[in-house]
């Protein structure tokens, strides 16, 4: 009896996420609070283990509902701001730092509430954040 309790209770809350995720866009989803969780390609072994870690635990990046962005610079580990969009097909990530003159491109292979995959195309790595 209470094994069917916990199923039932389980499923309930399966459906009731899979509804409200159902009709959410590459723009919904991207507007949160990301934790780099990991790291992979070109030049990505060439990185130590022990600075992996310490780029998972640091580094953060919050994209906000206005199109600005606030993240950790990788190497001053300060707090640095920008503006962002995303593509028409939710498929490409524009963004600029305050103060720089160009804007970089890069690739969005996975997106949801629990994990967003982006590949630098002209680094060849691919870093995914989950929620913060």
């Amino acid at each position: 009896m209470k094994f069917t309790k916990f199923m039932t209770a389980i499923l309930m809350m399966a459906a009731i996420t899979i509804i409200s995720c159902k009709g959410k866009t590459s723009k919904d989803l991207i507007v949160n609070k990301w934790q780099m969780s990991g790291m992979s390609g070109k030049g990505s072994d060439d990185i130590t283990d022990s600075a992996k870690t310490k780029m998972y635990s640091d580094f953060r990046i919050e994209f906000k509902k206005d199109g600005k962005f606030d993240f950790t610079d990788m190497e001053t580990m300060n707090l640095k701001h920008g503006v962002y969009s995303l593509s028409d097909d939710g498929k490409t990530l524009i963004s600029k730092d305050d103060g720089s003159e160009s804007s970089d491109t890069i690739s969005i292979l996975e997106i949801k509430v629990d994990k967003l995959v982006l590949e630098d195309k002209k680094s060849e790595i691919k870093v995914t954040f989950k929620p913060n």
